[in-house]
C-alpha cells in the first residue's frame, strides 16, 4: 500500500455507492479539522474511491487542497 497526498479534484465518488450518510459529514469534518486524517480515502489507480466517501465529503467542505 501506498499513502500519498491527491489533489482532492483528481479523487471522483464510487457512482454506486451504496451508503447514504450525508447527516454524517458534519461530524466528520469537525474530527478532521480536530485531529486530521487517520484514515487515508482509498482509491482505484485511476482515482475512483473504494472507502472514504464521507471522508471525501468532508474534505471538500473543509476546502482542502489534498488528501492522504
Amino acid at each position: 500500500m501506498n499513502i500519498t497526498q491527491k489533489p482532492l479534484g483528481e479523487l471522483r465518488p464510487y457512482k454506486n455507492n451504496p451508503r447514504k450518510n450525508a447527516k454524517a459529514v458534519d461530524a466528520v469534518a469537525e474530527s478532521i479539522k480536530r485531529f486530521g486524517f487517520l484514515v487515508p480515502i482509498v482509491i482505484t489507480t485511476d482515482g475512483e474511491i473504494v472507502a472514504g466517501d464521507t471522508r471525501y465529503k468532508a474534505a471538500k467542505k473543509l476546502k482542502r487542497k489534498t488528501v492522504p
